[in-house]
């Protein structure tokens, strides 16, 4: 496993994913955000957007982001995939922290769930326990890449 990525060792990791520097998906973005919206709200939780989750998902979502030593494990930036009870514990980790948190995807096959929060820090939701990923994508991409999960 890599150690650590830079920031343009990341770049490029997201670039052989498939991703470019004008991704941009915002229509498709409004999409995801709204159904993720009402799917919390069908599970009894009120999950409300903010800038951080649509800028992260406007720049990344719908990217299968391979991990680079372990072809089976995979990031996915889709904010609709999940799990049942997702929102429960999404809310859970909010009231925990303090802020409010947006789902941005999940991983497989550990069936990790990824959301931001509003101010920009990166968490991962697993069975295990939660834990913090970074203080922006570049950090969350690559602490999930090295597998540093620092515990919530």
């Amino acid at each position: 496993m890599p150690v650590s990525m830079s920031r343009d060792e990341v770049l490029q990791w997201l670039t052989a994913n498939g991703w470019s520097p004008d991704w941009g998906i915002e229509e498709k973005a409004r999409e995801f955000v709204s159904e993720v919206v009402a799917e919390s709200e069908k599970e009894g939780f009120s999950t409300i957007p903010f800038d951080a989750a649509v800028r992260f998902i406007s720049s990344y979502g719908l990217l299968k982001l391979t991990h680079p030593s372990d072809p089976e494990s995979k990031l996915i930036t889709n904010p609709t995939g999940g799990y049942e009870g997702d929102f429960s514990e999404i809310a859970e980790l909010s009231q925990e922290l303090g802020k409010r948190l947006f789902r941005v995807g999940y991983d497989l096959p550990d069936g990790g769930i990824f959301v931001v929060a509003e101010d920009g820090d990166f968490y991962c939701i697993h069975h295990t326990g939660a834990y913090h990923l970074g203080s922006d994508e570049f950090e969350f991409f690559n602490n999930w890449v090295k597998g540093d999960l620092q515990s919530v």
